[in-house]
């Protein structure tokens, strides 16, 4: 193959769905894979802890519809990875019977689909930490017996050595669990031959579709073309340009280091990469390499989630300009008012959070914003606490004592400076989670079959 040009048409499958004007005009291009990143840890460890899916089966449906009926027809390998955003076993299996429905629907020719499992199993994970096989990443603190017991479920991050074996063994339709997100659009290049830097690079700009574009739209196809020495990106809608800076600021998204990604086997070095313009809507990129780990070993990330307890909300509005020059001191008495009522000896047994939105909520501490401008502020009042019956009381008690606050120059009293949405607590559907492992594990194997597992078989007919 000269190049090798995958259609990507969504950063996150099923979290509100593909636009289906560029995937169609995407389709009348050539195109030798379909490929789509299903998942994210942005959306926090709920959904990992409690194993569900994050996004509506609906949307899902249609964006693994549209993905694998072109695919079909070009007779091009279709793959996704990290199913349903967690990518644990059960979200594999739920988009494999949606695999098999749409194929049934459709009336589609035979094709092989490839199932990876990432998800470990905590008895296996206990042996390689007892083997000393494991290390922190961005945790703090070392794997041990008692954080995998407080832990619900662990997934392998994989990266393109188990997509490339899935290909070897004539995989069509790959379907898996947990994946780098750039190497389940670096695999299929790589599996033909090309450059593993290029490829790397290229799924790891491609790897949100449209975003990688300007003007920022969403769920936008864009055209990704590996070639010997570089990759290309075309956007599909006709509104959107990929430029040497847009193409420069998704490579920079999401690190800490703008030049380097670490990967299973090594890391992406872009130290070297050159951005160019190609046309006025198409950009290249070149100089990108793969090094290798210089002690030859081979890491994968662990993702585990457990839980923290249950969740109670309340949520308070606050318009008194007073009050809102005075909402440190007041939030610091609330708490201290709480803790009074509760019992001291209870703090140890929940924690309470107060948002304060239109103060500094989404930066907190870094907000640098020291007076507020606001006219008023909505205080979300959170409280998690393994006692279910607990984080109601703190919660209501705290909601309690915004009605009856003190502060300088206040001119009202039982609560004229609050106003409420509800006054019932409301409780999430799901328990609260907390990110419980964030590690390496080294393996001597990539395709170690304790780690990841696999499942083929033949779909439709």
């Amino acid at each position: 193959m000269e190049k090798c040009s995958l259609l990507v048409s969504t950063g996150n499958l099923g979290d509100n769905i593909i636009e289906e004007e560029s995937f169609y005009e995407g389709v009348k291009h050539h195109i030798d894979c379909f490929a789509a990143d299903a998942g994210t840890a942005d959306a926090g460890p709920t959904f990992l802890g409690a194993n569900k899916p994050h996004n509506p089966i609906e949307w899902e449906r249609h964006d693994l519809e549209v993905m694998l009926v072109e695919s079909r027809k070009k007779n091009v390998p279709m793959i996704v990875g990290s199913c349903s955003t967690t990518g644990t076993d059960r979200t594999v299996d739920l988009y494999a019977d949606l695999i098999r429905d749409i194929a049934k629907e459709h009336r589609l020719a035979p094709f092989k689909m490839a199932l990876i499992y990432s998800q470990v199993d905590k008895n296996e994970l206990l042996k390689r930490v007892e083997n000393g096989d494991t290390e922190p990443l961005e945790a703090d603190f070392p794997l041990t017996k008692e954080v995998i017991d407080q832990t619900t479920n662990v997934t392998a991050s994989m990266g393109i050595e188990q997509f490339v074996y899935a290909l070897e063994q004539g995989a069509d339709v790959i379907m898996a669990g947990r994946a780098c997100d750039d190497a389940v659009l670096a695999a299929y290049p790589i599996f033909k031959g090309f450059d593993r830097g290029i490829s790397l690079h290229m799924g790891k700009a491609a790897e949100c579709a449209s975003l990688v574009c300007w003007p920022q739209m969403v769920k936008e196809s864009i055209i990704a073309t590996v070639h010997p020495d570089h990759f290309t990106i075309e956007p599909m809608h006709p509104k959107q340009q990929a430029t040497p800076h847009s193409l420069a600021a998704h490579s920079m998204y999401e690190r800490t280091n703008p030049f380097v990604q670490g990967l299973p086997g090594g890391i992406l070095d872009m130290h070297e990469s050159v951005y160019e313009s190609v046309t006025d809507r198409i950009a290249k990129v070149s100089g990108s390499k793969f090094v290798s780990s210089p002690d030859g070993s081979y890491k994968v990330k662990l993702e585990g989630a457990g839980e923290a307890g249950h969740r109670v909300y309340h949520f308070v509005g606050i318009r008194d300009p007073r009050a809102i020059d005075n909402i440190d001191m007041i939030l610091e008495d609330t708490r201290k008012k709480v803790s009074h009522i509760i019992g001291p000896s209870r703090d140890k047994d929940y924690d309470l959070y107060f948002h304060v939105y239109g103060r500094n909520a989404v930066m907190r501490e870094y907000e640098p914003v020291i007076k507020t401008q606001a006219h008023e502020l909505g205080v979300f009042i959170e409280v998690v606490s393994q006692d279910l019956d607990l984080a109601t009381t703190v919660a209501k008690c705290a909601k309690f004592r915004f009605f009856y606050m003190s502060y300088p120059g206040q001119m009202n009293s039982s609560g004229g400076s609050v106003a409420l949405l509800t006054d019932e607590p409301l409780y999430p559907q799901n328990k609260c989670y907390r990110w419980t492992i964030d590690h390496l594990l080294t393996l001597k194997d990539p395709l170690d079959s304790k780690i990841f597992k696999y499942h083929f078989e033949t779909v439709g007919g």
